[in-house]
């Protein structure tokens, strides 16, 4: 399956009733946009008028015009982040596999503007977790947590199981090498397959 059949699987948050572009269109954008550099929605709007044209051509998009900043916004922010990731993971995981001696980076970053109680001992605010593939220089895999919920160190042992990492190099920061952990990484067998 391409990238749209995978994208056309992503559960739409919008309602019906004044949809005027299909949510794949929607997307393939806003991937194109951060894939030009533009990050933020204005930013990618910005993108799209500047390549109205062919956007409008090679998308097939009805009305003659692209959507607007605002409905890019709204579907940045309502997107179901599980759904799309997903179906991302599935078209990427076809184009991308793990190799032996392959190096995979793994390390977590908070989310810019999402932190909560900020004053309070205990923040709460959204990570993503990544494994980066070193030769490919392609991020394999994506997952998002809040620090008080769970751990990046469970986020990461659940990655590294669903991918099923076998005879690589990971780089993880050294909270993954707690002495006398139930899952610690530092055994072979977690790194390297069944021994």
């Amino acid at each position: 399956m391409n990238l749209i059949d995978n994208l056309n699987q992503v559960i739409d948050p919008r309602r019906k009733q004044g949809q005027r572009f299909p949510l794949t269109t929607v997307l393939l954008i806003i991937i194109m946009g951060i894939l030009s550099g533009r990050y933020g929605y204005r930013e990618i709007a910005v993108f799209s008028k500047a390549n109205e044209k062919d956007l409008i051509k090679n998308l097939r998009i009805k009305h003659k015009r692209i959507p607007s900043h605002v409905t890019i916004r709204e579907v940045i922010m309502r997107i179901d982040f599980d759904s799309l990731n997903n179906a991302f993971f599935k078209w990427a995981s076809a184009y991308v596999k793990i190799e032996k001696n392959d190096w995979i980076s793994i390390d977590a970053k908070s989310i810019k503007s999402t932190v909560e109680d900020c004053y309070k001992p205990y923040q709460n605010f959204v990570s993503l977790v990544s494994l980066f593939s070193q030769k490919r220089a392609q991020v394999v895999k994506i997952s998002a947590f809040e620090n008080k919920k769970t751990s990046e160190i469970s986020v990461v042992q659940q990655l590294i199981e669903i991918l099923d990492i076998k005879d690589a190099v990971l780089t993880l920061d050294a909270l993954h090498c707690k002495k006398n952990s139930k899952n610690d990484l530092r055994k072979p067998k977690q790194l390297f397959g069944k021994s």
